[in-house]
Parts: structure tokens; sequence; C-alpha cells
């Protein structure tokens, strides 16, 4: 198929349906305590509903992509926000801890419909220069959504009640699937209908190099949620000062724009790099100062790595992958997500001081997987 010219409207409606869908990884996070309360469960409940919704959410992006290559891109995007809207207004109902983890499982199951395929709908149906524009705006989308849905969780739950935050989501998902369906281009089925799927990852995942941009990935969800959620529990200021900090980030998030410059100038290892220092010192500078405005600017950059680091190792993935890119953005996309379903559970071993140690120490780590990676490409090795 040919591509197509990219309409006014579509960049903005699919940076819209980034932070949105993306947003309920994080909903949970300032709401642990109402949402305990309300149910008369316990705190540790609620955080086990955010990590079933985030294994969920991973186990969809494995699976419903594949099924878009039979049914068409389009059909699953529509379909898909459409059935999140129906799981959104069954968390909003929950009455208890069971109906709690169901729906919310359901629901991450269901919005990793739009991530799933998004990338593959991109590449297939619009030019290289366009694509790149897509890509970029939807990562920044997924990276802001990390404060929105903290910050509308918050707002929304203090102004109304915690049902309130649910409810708001379903009728934006529904409302986004009739844009979706109205304003975006078919995309036919992929016609190779042979291919076998789990030898095709099995492939991918004995590629060294692509295993260390992985094992890479895999932290990079997981920090974002991690520092969040500690942060919540540790900061004892002003709610207003909370939101300040949270807010914040979206300057950082923001930076993810010009990582296609940046790799352009310096190329992706560099720039991986250059994210992954920028987090240690981000990290480690939290630890000495960790007043308001130290946390402020500092979370800024902490949060300004991983808006490096995620879209350079999609360009490392893609490239790496060759002919198999779109199982293997897959593949990076449920790992992405496996690293996160797990933050909340283990963040709440954590004192604030010590998940900044533990962050810096998994951020070092990458550095040294970067610096495998540098000595793989000087030797020719890296293709």
């Amino acid at each position: 198929m040919n591509p197509l010219p990219l309409s006014r409207n579509i960049p903005a409606l699919l940076s819209i349906c980034s932070i949105l869908v993306a947003s309920n990884i994080y909903t949970l996070i300032p709401i642990y305590g109402t949402i305990a309360e309300d149910l008369g469960i316990s705190r540790s409940s609620v955080i086990w509903a955010g990590s079933l919704f985030t294994f969920f959410y991973a186990c969809g992006l494995l699976s419903i992509g594949p099924i878009s290559d039979y049914t068409g891109r389009k059909k699953i995007l529509v379909l898909g926000l459409l059935a999140s809207a129906l799981s959104s207004l069954a968390v909003a109902l929950s009455t208890d801890v069971f109906s709690l983890w169901l729906t919310r499982s359901i629901q991450g199951f269901t919005l990793a419909s739009f991530a799933s395929v998004i990338f593959s709908y991109s590449f297939e149906l619009f030019p290289f220069k366009q694509r790149t524009l897509l890509v970029v705006l939807i990562n920044t989308g997924f990276l802001i959504a990390g404060i929105f849905g903290q910050l509308a969780s918050s707002i929304l739950s203090e102004w109304l009640s915690w049902n309130s935050v649910f409810i708001f989501f379903a009728l934006c998902y529904s409302l986004l699937g009739a844009l979706t369906y109205c304003l975006l281009p078919e995309s036919p089925g992929l016609q190779d209908k042979q291919e076998r799927l789990w030898r095709t990852f099995r492939s991918i995942l004995h590629d060294p190099n692509l295993g260390k941009c992985y094992m890479i990935a895999f932290t990079l969800l997981f920090s974002i949620i991690a520092f969040y959620d500690a942060l919540g529990r540790f900061f004892t200021g002003l709610g207003s000062e909370l939101y300040m900090i949270r807010v914040a980030g979206l300057a950082g998030a923001s930076v993810s724009l010009f990582t296609g410059k940046l790799i352009e100038k310096a190329g992706e290892l560099r720039t991986l790099s250059f994210g992954l220092i920028l987090g240690v010192i981000g990290l480690l500078s939290m630890l000495i100062f960790h007043s308001t405005l130290g946390l402020i600017v500092f979370s800024i950059m902490f949060i300004s790595s991983i808006s490096l680091a995620i879209p350079t190792v999609i360009t490392l993935i893609g490239e790496l992958a060759g002919t198999r890119r779109a199982k293997a953005l897959s593949l990076y996309s449920f790992i992405l997500l496996s690293g996160a379903s797990l933050a909340p559970a283990i963040v709440s071993l954590f004192h604030f001081f010590h998940m900044l140690i533990l962050l810096s120490v998994i951020f070092i780590a990458n550095l040294g997987l970067c610096a495998v990676l540098f000595k793989t490409k000087s030797e020719g090795q890296f293709q």
C-alpha cells in the first residue's frame, strides 16, 4: 500500500489517544488510600490492582498486535477504545477487592489494543518523515501520561470521588473511539498469514544485541512508576507542592521531542548513554537535595532521561530487528509493561531514599549494557 499524506487531525488525535490510554497505568498511584478506605480493603490490595492492570496490559500488547495482522489495525484501534470505555466504567462500579482486581485486569487488556498496533499502523500508512513525527508524538504522549494520569486522578478524586476518575476516562475513550472511526484511514491486514509467531519471538530473544535492549527497556517504565509511587508515600509537604513536583515532570517529558535530532547528530548509543547518565545524576542529586525545589529540579532531570531513553531504545530495536521489526516492537512493549507491572509491589517494600539508590544502581547497570553494545558495534557485529 502506498504511504498516505498525513492530515493535520491525525497527529493531534493519536497524541491525545496516547496520553489518555497510558494515563490509566498511573491513575491508582495518588488514590491508593482513598480507594482502600472507600471499599474497606487494605492499601496493599489496591496496589495489587495496579500490578494486575499493568500485567494484563503487557499480555494484551503481546497478543493483540498479532491479531491485527489479520484484521487490520484500524478495526483494532476503534474496537479497543470502545471496549476500554466499557471496562473503565466497570472499574468505577467496583464494590470490593475481587471486582476491583477483575475490572482493572480487563481494563489493562483492552487498553493494550492501542499501543500494540499504533506503531505498526504508522509504519504501514505514512511516509518516513511523517511516520517519524507520529512516533515521536505518540512516545511523548505516553510520557506525559505518567504525569497527567496522576494529576487527573488526584484532582477528580478530591473534587468528586475516586469513581469519577474512571467515569471520566470511560467518556474519553468513547469519544476517541468515535473520532478514530471517522478520521483514521483504513489499514489492511498483512498478507503473510503463515508466519509462526512464537518462533519469531524466540529468534528475536536469542539475538544478544536485542536482548540487551530489552533488558534496558524492562527498567524504564518500572523506574517512572517506582519513583512517583515512592515519592507519594514519602512526601510530607502540602498537596499543592506534590502537584508542582508532578507537573514539573511535563517539562522533562517534552525532551523526547528532540530525541530524533540528538540521534542524527550523536547516534543511538550515545544518545541512550547520555540519557542514562542524566538519570543517574538526577537520582543521586535527590538523595542530597530533597526539598520541594530540589525534587522539582532533579525530577525534571530524571524524567528527561527516560524521555530520551524510551524513543532511543525503540529506534535501536527497530534498526536491529530488520524485517522482524513489528514483532520485535510488540515484544518490546510487552517487556516494557512487564517491568511496570512489578513496580507497585516492589516499591511498597522500600523507603523513598532506598528506592532512589536502587534506581541509580539500575541506571548504572544499563550504562554497562550500553558499553557492551558500543564494543559490539566497534567490532562490526552490530547489525
